[in-house]
């Protein structure tokens, strides 16, 4: 990063969404000099980042775009740097390591060759006996085997939001939680957010309220959809987890001892709500990859909502249509690992004017424009 003074050093910044891209991109305009202000539309703040399973580990899906796969790895060094600059960070972490489950040999070769090009990202391969002897509690499985890899864990979401906001305001950010934005307009000196108390000014804004990012009067329409994810925590004396278990679905270390098993992915719009379907499904893989789960007690549910993109890449840059409004949304399933890289770089862009790390993500393509 440049040692040059920010442009925004002594600005006034108003960034709406107090989950980890909000947070970790006040926290770094804060530390150089800048006035913020976030606000968040729900109390305690944080509504999308809170109600993530917190899976830290990079899709395989993003083996096929090479952006988003280094994205990911950044995130994954940002994330780890995050929790260890936060006093709470090491006790927010569950579990260490990924088994990326196999039901065949044809899957097993595709997931092989979707890693030719970095094997060391797949991990190693290990048999079914040797994957229940990792983990008893997947014992009757039905699976062939599985690539372990030790990069990767679960995150406490809750707590993980919580410890941002107490730095954050540690550090000097204005936090107002359960103040929604009702419009913004800019102007040649700034910007103009106006909430059911007041109207608020800066200089910039940064719109990062994860799918509700689009749609506050006076934005320009961004193709942003809502995906709804529905997850499943049991639990069951003696039987725990030490590693993400993870397939088309997923089971992972929960809180003491519990197992969390998710996600669905519905269209579903603004609808968070836990559905019998979802339910079934969740159960049903419950059911299939750890047998000797099926007698767990049951212990919650719940929904909530991911940001995707058509292209499934982030937006992160300058607010299309805007001059003073900048955006860092779509994350989607990838939100808890790369949430600090993300409110890093686009903290970046808006001191500096540049930043390296958002160019293949800038929201300005979905108008076909460049930059």
């Amino acid at each position: 990063m440049s040692g040059e003074a920010p442009a925004g050093s002594d600005s006034r910044i108003l960034i709406l969404g107090a989950g980890v891209v909000g947070l970790s991109a006040a926290r770094r305009l804060v530390a150089r000099g800048a006035d913020v202000t976030v606000l968040d539309a729900v109390d305690p703040g944080g509504r999308g980042s809170r109600a993530a399973a917190g899976v830290a580990i990079p899709s395989v899906r993003l083996w096929d775009d090479p952006d988003m796969l280094a994205f990911a790895r950044a995130g994954r060094a940002a994330l780890a740097a995050d929790l260890a600059s936060l006093p709470e960070g090491e006790a927010l972490r569950r579990g260490q390591g990924i088994l990326r489950i196999v039901a065949d040999a044809k899957a097993r070769d595709v997931l092989g060759d979707k890693a030719a090009k970095d094997p060391e990202a797949l991990g190693t391969w290990v048999d079914a006996a040797r994957l229940v002897a990792l983990e008893p509690a997947l014992e009757g499985t039905p699976l062939l085997g599985a690539f372990q890899s030790e990069q990767g864990h679960m995150v406490d979401t809750d707590g993980y939001v919580d410890a941002l906001l107490r730095a954050a305001a540690r550090e000097g950010v204005h936090l107002r939680l359960g103040e929604a934005a009702r419009s913004i307009e800019e102007a040649p000196g700034g910007v103009a957010v106006r909430t059911e108390r007041e109207t608020l000014r800066g200089e910039q804004l940064l719109v990062s309220a994860g799918p509700w990012s689009s749609g506050i009067e006076g934005l320009p329409a961004l193709p942003l959809k809502p995906v709804r994810g529905q997850m499943l925590v049991v639990h069951q004396p003696g039987l725990q987890l030490t590693r993400v278990v993870s397939g088309p679905t997923y089971l992972a270390p929960w809180r003491s001892g519990e197992i969390v098993v998710g996600a669905t992915e519905e269209d579903a719009g603004f609808v968070e709500q836990v559905t019998p379907a979802g339910l079934l499904h969740l159960s049903a893989t419950v059911a299939k990859l750890a047998p000797r789960l099926r007698e767990a007690r049951f212990v919650r549910a719940w929904a909530g909502l991911r940001a995707a993109t058509p292209d499934g890449r982030p937006y992160l840059g300058r607010y299309p249509g805007m001059s003073r409004t900048y955006v860092a949304t779509g994350l989607g399933g990838q939100g808890i690992l790369t949430g600090a890289h993300a409110g890093a770089s686009i903290a970046e862009l808006m001191a500096y004017g540049r930043c390296a790390a958002v160019v293949p993500f800038d929201p300005l393509r979905v108008a076909g424009v460049r930059s």
